[in-house]
């Protein structure tokens, strides 16, 4: 079973919850940088990853 790319994980557990982006810009950043990451244009970094763990309760390596 192939790993789901970091960015790819965060939209769908955004979509599998029914969240919008802006429900976790306080957890990551200002909206371009949520924005960024749900593109796939901008990494998820060890503490953002931490930050998305704790807010969705998944393990924070599914972000990394």
């Amino acid at each position: 079973m192939e790993k789901s790319k970091p960015h790819e994980m965060a939209a769908f557990l955004l979509k599998h919850r029914g969240l919008k982006p802006s429900d976790f810009w306080s957890e990551v950043g200002f909206k371009g940088r949520v924005s960024g990451i749900l593109a796939g244009k901008r990494p998820i970094g060890k503490e953002q990853a931490k930050k998305l763990a704790e807010f969705f309760r998944v393990r924070a390596d599914l972000f990394l």
